[in-house]
């Protein structure tokens, strides 16, 4: 993947590039997703691969959070709105951006602050390559989406597992333990069990 703040605009002529082989990695929060994608990487041999070069990248659905209205974000920042419903998302730019991706074309990806829960203004070029991971928590609920995936693999992780690893890293995103539990009850596991879980995945992988 490339590096943020790059731009599309040199006038560099489109080259032709295979369709790539477009794989989706799904599963709950902090299952593991990031860490299967990038043991896959690099048991290819990718990640010390120049990002022009790369035969594989990885792209999150993370990437593709909705803008905030003003009301939304003061509720984020108290733990208060739902990042895990369908709702959350920018289906439609993530639609489109999959479906250039998948043509082979060089894209433009968002970047996205959990800290602050803005999309910056920079943004991360992503060249095309011959196979593409794409995880996230809910990347196989959008049918039009789903049915873009060549292969699906869901990671499966125990439950206490996944809350730990969960509070340890929003903890360090500056999050306080009795909101993050909060939400985790509130929002995460409800949102988990209802749009998450029941989505058939091809592959099941077991961390």
């Amino acid at each position: 993947m490339a590096s943020a703040g790059s731009s599309l605009g040199g006038g560099e002529a489109e080259r032709p590039h295979p369709r790539p082989f477009l794989i989706g990695v799904s599963g709950g929060t902090a299952s593991g997703k990031s860490t299967v994608c990038e043991k896959i990487m690099e048991l290819l041999g990718q990640n010390e691969v120049d990002h022009h070069q790369r035969k594989l990248i990885i792209l999150s659905q993370d990437r593709f959070y909705k803008v905030l209205t003003a009301d939304q974000k003061a509720k984020a920042l108290k733990g208060q709105y739902n990042f895990d419903h369908p709702g959350a998302f920018d289906n439609d730019l993530m639609h489109t951006t999959l479906k250039n991706i998948v043509e082979g074309k060089t894209v433009e990806v968002p970047t996205y602050d959990f800290v602050t829960h803005s999309r910056l203004a920079e943004t991360t070029v992503v060249y095309p390559a011959d196979v593409v991971l794409f995880e996230g928590i809910l990347v196989f609920y959008n049918q039009d989406i789903r049915d873009m995936f060549h292969l699906r693999l869901f990671v499966d992780t125990d439950s206490d597992v996944r809350l730990s690893r969960r509070v340890l890293r929003d903890m360090k995103r500056g999050r306080d333990l009795e909101q993050i539990l909060t939400q985790y009850t509130t929002f995460v596991k409800p949102a988990f069990e209802e749009f998450c879980l029941p989505v058939p995945s091809f592959s099941l992988l077991r961390d």
